[in-house]
């Protein structure tokens, strides 16, 4: 499960990582974005396979309200289906992928300054405030909503951010142009670890 874009739409990043994770796998990948009026996987089949079981993953950053309320529909509806299904936690859990973030972080050298600042989608107070908070501490720098980023900046003046968002979105595209990283799937450490990650499932 990733976001997707507006109407379902699914980046080419994703589609891609897709087609590599089959591979690595020899097993069905399929994508399904959240944000579509009506469920369309896309992604790719191995010849022959017909998987009596799926791992449902879904590669989400933060525990908003797709991951509290929606993926245990979307898990409903699949078995409604026949087909047993196993959910995952959201990607942000993953003691490796928090890992794979703080190796992401140290090895800025795209990035002149060494203070640099995480931003992130703004969330609901609640299970995600808390998580951010758990991160923030884990990562060793500050996480900043995308909505403060500018008053951060004015009071915090010489930090890079690097967006939280795996794939270009609007966030991640207008922090690029005031100097930051680029989404988290066009850099290959962590493209790369990913697909080792999701590769390495069961």
């Amino acid at each position: 499960m990733v976001h997707g874009r507006s109407g379902g739409v699914i980046p080419s990043c994703w589609l891609e990582l897709a087609d590599v994770v089959a591979r690595r796998r020899q097993a069905p990948v399929l994508l399904e974005a959240l944000t579509a009026a009506e469920p369309v996987p896309a992604g790719v089949m191995v010849p022959g396979s017909n998987p009596e079981h799926q791992w449902l993953v879904p590669l989400l950053l933060l525990p908003g309200s797709h991951v509290r309320s929606d993926l245990p529909q979307i898990r409903q509806r699949l078995r409604e289906t026949g087909t047993s299904t196993t959910l995952l936690p959201f990607l942000g859990a993953w003691p490796h992928w928090r890992d794979l973030l703080g190796r992401w972080l140290t090895s800025a050298d795209d990035l002149a300054a060494a203070s640099q600042a995480v931003v992130h989608h703004p969330v609901r107070p609640g299970p995600a405030d808390r998580y951010l908070n758990l991160l923030a501490t884990q990562l060793g720098c500050p996480l900043v909503p995308a909505d403060q980023w500018e008053v951060f900046e004015t009071e915090h003046p010489g930090y890079q951010p690097r967006p939280l968002a795996l794939a270009p979105n609007r966030m991640a595209e207008a922090l690029r142009q005031a100097g930051g990283s680029p989404a988290l799937l066009e850099v290959p450490l962590v493209r790369s670890g990913l697909i080792d990650l999701l590769a390495a499932l069961p």
